[in-house]
């Protein structure tokens, strides 16, 4: 049989003894730098995100400090100013809290796997009618990409040209070599991969997980598989060991995130998470812990956000298990996750549920994710069922959207996908918001006067506060304007080559609204954004 699909959900049992802990220490009183590419100090800049004491490196002397025998440096955290370390005794930690500069230390938890939960596949494919015109022959990919909105926003021809994404996985097996990523090769679009397990830069060998991932997003095999973003910039980084049974993880995902901030990544995709249950209540991460706030891995996804990345996380598999919620990092408050639902757009029992303990709407959005189709390792392709596959599929659509509208900032783009989702007005804990439509976020963040006829211009839409309504010939105009409900919600009256400014809608809630001119049978979509 074969294992595609890594997400882990671990119910697991806390071992009595851990040789893996992180220290933190009181402050950055040194020659501290900040270290950051170009191009990350321009997303920055375009963002207009502060630089902070974050951004500055760990002192040198305080890591110099600990290179003592038997304290190995695993790896490092300028945001949370730490270290993680492995010991060959827990009495080397009585030395360690000695120093002046140490603040704590922490344990980071070894545990002991009673069992993993993989999903099968099939190679059966939907049947799907792609229509004509479209910028790609998509084949039996057509589907994913088209319930989204993707291919009207591809004809626009936003393909991600220009967007850099992190792939966090458990291994890229045989992707250096599989036709369907030729295209990535030649044009020099894989610039850069990292293993932070094994600390070397191949990542091309072990799980074939992010492979498939990878496809949903940067494959290109004509009439087959096309990837939201083809023309993405990637770089891939393998965070998670597939065999392992520590939650160090957790820690390499933080020091990817903090490497994809420094190098200028836009946006982060991982299919990977965390919901560990400790029969050590003292230590377990349990459903409280996912309030956005309590885990280690969803502070450095929260941190990375704030650095100005769109970070988008698979929401979880465990619709069918005990856990059944959402897992970390996903219940961030800044994170994206992403549920799976099928090709008709009904959520897939397995994908996991919301809210976050604190009450957020969780899964934020969904897509396919039930015979998602993927890349195979004999050249071909296959389906696959997982959060694992609609959530990359999203964050394809969202390099192409944040492309087609590089004004914007990493939670602008964050909010017009969910105001883009069809249950945008009534979300609910299994679909989140609901499925996106990245064509309608597109065409709600561009800033033009629309001309709806020879009679009547409309400006600005999308609009705030209000907007201005315009008659441009002799002709009376009557006005109403309904809700995505099919309700009116108010009408008007704009004279003969006159212009007026309606504030009617200041107080109500952004998305979509209709305009209807003179009772026809033609209604032009106008769209409110927040304040």
């Amino acid at each position: 049989m074969q294992i595609f699909y890594l997400f882990f959900f671990l119910t697991t049992i806390l071992c009595s003894q851990t040789d893996n802990w992180w220290v933190f220490f009181n402050d950055k009183d040194c020659d501290a730098r900040i270290q950051l590419s170009d191009r990350s100090i321009d997303r920055r800049l375009q963002q207009k995100i502060p630089f902070d004491i974050h951004d500055l490196s760990i002192c040198q002397n305080y890591i110099d400090s600990l290179e003592i025998d038997g304290v190995t440096i695993r790896q490092y955290s300028r945001w949370f100013n730490a270290v993680s370390i492995s010991i060959h005794s827990e009495s080397l930690l009585e030395s360690i809290l000695a120093y002046s500069f140490v603040k704590k230390v922490q344990p980071v938890n070894k545990i002991r796997t009673k069992h993993k939960t993989f999903l099968s596949f099939d190679n059966k494919f939907s049947k799907h009618e792609e229509r004509s015109g479209s910028f790609f022959s998509y084949g039996s990919s057509f589907n994913q990409i088209n319930m989204l909105g993707g291919v009207d926003l591809h004809n626009e021809g936003f393909l991600g040209e220009n967007m850099v994404i992190a792939v966090f996985d458990a291994g890229f097996n045989q992707a250096q070599t599989l036709p369907i990523f030729e295209n990535l090769w030649d044009n020099n679009q894989i610039q850069d991969t990292y293993d932070f397990v094994d600390n070397d830069d191949d990542v091309f060998s072990g799980s074939s997980h992010g492979t498939m991932v990878l496809s949903t997003m940067g494959g290109y095999m004509v009439d087959s598989l096309i990837g939201t973003a083809p023309e993405a910039t990637y770089m891939l980084f393998r965070t998670e060991d597939s065999g392992s049974e520590t939650l160090i993880e957790e820690d390499n995902w933080a020091a990817a995130a903090e490497y994809a901030d420094s190098v200028g990544v836009d946006i982060i995709n991982s299919s990977l998470g965390y919901t560990i249950l400790y029969d050590d209540t003292l230590n377990s991460h349990s459903y409280s812990d996912m309030d956005g706030n309590s885990t280690l891995i969803t502070n450095a996804a929260d941190f990375a956000a704030s650095r100005g990345m769109l970070v988008v996380n698979s929401a979880g598999n465990s619709g069918n298990s005990e856990w059944y919620y959402i897992g970390a990092p996903a219940d961030g408050d800044s994170v994206l996750a992403v549920g799976a639902v099928n090709a008709v757009g009904d959520i897939a029992s397995f994908s996991s549920r919301g809210p976050s303990y604190d009450g957020r709407v969780k899964p934020n959005v969904c897509a396919q994710g039930v015979y998602a189709v993927v890349a195979d390792l004999d050249s071909t392709i296959r389906v696959a069922n997982g959060t694992s596959f609609s959530a990359p599929i999203i964050a394809g659509l969202a390099a192409c959207l944040w492309q087609a509208a590089p004004e914007l900032n990493n939670m602008d783009i964050l909010n017009s996908i969910e105001q883009s989702a069809h249950l945008f007005y009534n979300p609910n804990d299994s679909l989140g918001y609901g499925i996106p439509d990245f064509h309608q976020a597109y065409l709600a963040n561009l800033n033009i006067n629309v001309e709806f006829s020879d009679n009547i211009s409309i400006y600005p839409n999308p609009f705030q506060t209000g907007f201005f309504v315009r008659s441009n010939n002799d002709q009376e105009l009557y006005i109403d304007i309904f809700n995505v409900m099919g309700v009116r919600v108010f009408s008007t009256y704009i004279g003969a080559e006159e212009e007026v400014f309606l504030d009617q809608l200041s107080k109500m809630s952004s998305g979509f609204y209709f305009l209807q001119i003179n009772n026809s049978a033609n209604f032009h979509s106008i769209i409110k954004l927040d304040e």
